[in-house]
């Protein structure tokens, strides 16, 4: 097994211990790109493992998606089981949209428009007043 970043070897990126913190926060950060980018070096179990370990949370379910669409299903199913290994290797092909950076995905905003910033002008002329 080879050593990871942070000195941790494949086999213990199940412990949520194990996994550099700086990776973690890189990767939570970081886009689909970067994602990809941060992984490159990676090997293919390297990859898995860490496809699997984000997968498993909520707040890393996506990146855990994009790096498992560098993974073969055959690994994927090696390190989680046959059936997870498979229905992350599917997810991971069947995404909509790219993982975005925290912050990124903001609420579209719209506002109404005036149709005038004038204020209306009455013409008629009061009886009274004259």
């Amino acid at each position: 097994m080879g050593a990871l970043p942070g000195g941790a070897t494949v086999a213990a990126w199940s412990d949520d211990h194990v996994v550099p913190d700086e990776l973690i926060g890189r990767l939570y950060r970081a886009g689909e790109n970067a994602v990809l980018e941060l992984t490159a070096t990676f090997s293919p179990r390297q990859r898995a493992d860490l496809a699997a370990f984000c997968y498993r949370k909520a707040h890393l379910h996506g990146i855990g998606l994009a790096i498992a669409a560098t993974c073969d299903v055959e690994l994927l199913t090696q390190v989680l089981g046959t059936a997870l290994g498979t229905v992350l290797w599917a997810q991971s092909r069947q995404r909509p949209e790219p993982v975005r950076a925290v912050g990124s995905q903001r609420a579209k905003i719209t506002l109404p428009k005036l149709t005038s910033l004038a204020p209306r002008v009455d013409n008629e002329i009061d009886d009274d007043a004259a």
